[in-house]
């Protein structure tokens, strides 16, 4: 045991608690956090650890014994100080030896781990009594009472005046195909349960167990009090989601008026929509609206639009049309992709025997304009991993698109982004040397596929709203572009607009592109954007992809584009051939 103690320390500007403590063969060690400088042949002691040895009372003032000498105290009082530290370290390395040698070293951080673990445990049958209201769980019904008071008063009062009166009223008014069907409330009952809550909140809070009448009655009280509480969700919730804006008058006594497609509106808006109805709080309608929109279930689109390319156990992948979103804007709301392919799952598995399969998850996003691979997973904990992937990069993307001008066979553009100060959405290239702290560096590797003839006559553009391009180089200061290229475009970074920025500052601006591109209605009303393969790297064991990738074909209105400039309609595994054969360096083009 007289080898565990160390030798005498040589210290570095005599401060023991600094960021450098000395180990058994004196060496200093560097660490991030304050170490005492106790050591044995193996390891230096952290402070905090020596805080947590409760079975030695020689240790539980360590850190009152080891402390820097105070700035008063003369050379004599400095130097006898530092032979009790000194001491008293030897002392605590021979101390901590023996708790090794027993295995006891964590046996006062375990019993504390323990007392934690034992203090979070329900007590009394656990948190068995909840608010109606706000969820809020309880151990005992006469804390519940007491909170409903403060939280929800209407639900546990004998009247029926404030919320829920006014709930009522409107509910009168819902049109009667949206209109949920109530019990009329029995004025004797409401009594009961409102004296029910009376003798809770008057309850001590060690009262001690309530009889089997008692908690009975209790339940019934809760019960009740819920049934209120779903009239007055009901209510809130036609205020705010399904209220026409122009039959919203409050003393009129005719019949509500229902708008099909929500509005997008605002949570705050849609509070002050309900309270000009119902005299709620703001916290407690906040609450009440974000519960109602997450026990909301999405909706189901029709599935014959879902033009689905691969599927099995895991994957679900779609080629998605443009102007069509990604995800809804709201729950309520459908005509996107996340609710076509849940139409398409729940009309598959209702035609198959056996349980509903999940809704199935989307991975990524794409734009409103752009096309392409789309890919959902059916299994939540693959779900996570590949969304984490993607935050990694290890996911390759590959997009088609088609451009103006006459580029290189192939060329890199790296150049960081940053979002313009005076525009909502648009992002801007930073001139190296000037990038700020907003700025995002960017890399998009290019490959050109094919080019328009050059017999091929003046097509009628124009520059875009914002064109980070020479019109001269580009041909649009005449109004004309004579030359167009198909282009593959592999983003290494995941950046906004970052294809459609860097493609059209290297002077090839997509086509139909409203914001960085040219404008022309001869060839695409829209971007010319198509996603059209997507590889997945550092898969989970066990999970699988096809050989080739998640591969989506060119749409119809870019395929008619390449025939309009006469341009050959290559399949997607002709495309994705040519762009591996690129002389990207290593490393670089790899998917």
């Amino acid at each position: 045991r007289e080898s565990w103690a160390p030798r005498r320390p040589r210290w570095e500007g005599g401060a023991i608690g600094s960021e450098r403590a000395y180990d058994s063969t004196r060496c200093l060690t560097s660490r991030p956090v304050h170490w005492a400088a106790i050591a044995s042949p193996c390891r230096v002691w952290p402070l905090r650890m020596l805080r947590a040895a409760r079975p030695l009372r020689s240790l539980r003032s360590l850190s009152r014994w080891i402390e820097r000498p105070a700035a008063g105290q003369n050379t004599a009082e400095k130097r006898r100080g530092k032979a009790v530290r000194v001491r008293r370290s030897r002392a605590a390395g021979r101390a901590m030896a023996a708790m090794v040698e027993e295995d006891s070293w964590d046996t006062g951080r375990e019993k504390k781990r323990t007392r934690m673990k034992k203090s979070k445990e329900p007590k009394g049958g656990g948190m068995e009594w909840a608010c109606p209201a706000c969820a809020q769980g309880v151990r005992y019904p006469e804390r519940l009472a007491r909170h409903m008071v403060r939280c929800c008063p209407e639900l546990c009062a004998a009247s029926t005046d404030g919320p829920l009166g006014q709930a009522r009223a409107v509910a009168g008014r819902i049109p009667k195909e949206l209109r949920t069907r109530a019990a009329p409330e029995d004025p004797g009952e409401a009594e009961r349960h409102g004296l029910c809550w009376r003798d809770l909140r008057a309850r001590p809070n060690k009262a001690g167990p309530m009889t089997p009448d008692e908690e009975r009655r209790a339940r019934e009280a809760l019960a009740f009090a819920a049934a209120r509480e779903d009239e007055i969700r009901s209510a809130a919730s036609f205020l705010a989601f399904h209220l026409s804006s122009d039959g919203a008058d409050v003393d009129s006594e005719s019949e509500f008026k229902v708008q099909q497609t929500p509005v997008t509106l605002s949570l705050p808006r849609r509070i002050e929509r309900v309270r000009e109805h119902l005299s709620l709080g703001t916290d407690r309608l906040t609450k009440m609206l974000k519960l109602y929109i997450r026990s909301e279930p999405l909706v189901a689109d029709d599935a014959g639009d879902f033009d689905l390319v691969y599927e099995d156990d895991v994957w679900l992948c779609a080629n998605k049309p443009p102007f069509v979103r990604t995800a809804p804007r709201h729950r309520f709301e459908g005509n996107s992709m996340v609710n076509r392919a849940i139409g398409y799952v729940r009309g598959k598995s209702g035609a198959q025997d056996g349980p509903p399969q999940e809704n199935p998850r989307v991975l990524h996003r794409l734009d409103m304009d752009t096309s392409g691979v789309l890919l959902y997973s059916k299994d939540r904990d693959v779900a996570a991993h590949v969304q984490g992937l993607f935050r990694e990069r290890k996911v390759s993307k590959k997009y088609l698109c088609i451009c103006c001008g006459d580029p290189p066979p192939h060329f890199v553009v790296d150049t960081a982004l940053e979002r313009m100060e005076d525009h909502e959405v648009a992002m801007r290239v930073v001139p190296s040397g000037r990038e700020t702290s907003q700025s995002k560096p960017s890399k998009t590797l290019f490959v050109t596929v094919a080019r328009s003839p050059k017999g091929l006559g003046p097509v009628g553009a124009r520059p875009s709203e914002l064109h980070p391009y020479d019109l001269a180089k580009v041909g649009l200061d005449r109004g004309a572009c004579a030359s167009f290229c198909l282009i593959c475009a592999i983003p290494l970074t995941g950046r906004t607009h970052q294809i459609r920025l860097h493609v059209a500052s290297a002077g090839f601006p997509i086509v139909g592109d409203s914001l960085y591109g040219a404008l022309s209605d001869e060839l695409m009303p829209r971007q010319a954007l198509h996603a059209f393969k997507l590889t997945l790297g550092g898969l989970p064991e066990g999970v699988s992809q096809p050989g080739t990738g998640f591969l989506a074909p060119l749409p119809r209105d870019m395929a008619s584009c390449l025939g309009r400039l006469g341009m050959e309609c290559k399949s997607v595994e002709e495309i994705d051939s040519i762009v591996r054969a690129a002389p990207f360096q290593e490393g670089e083009g790899k998917s």
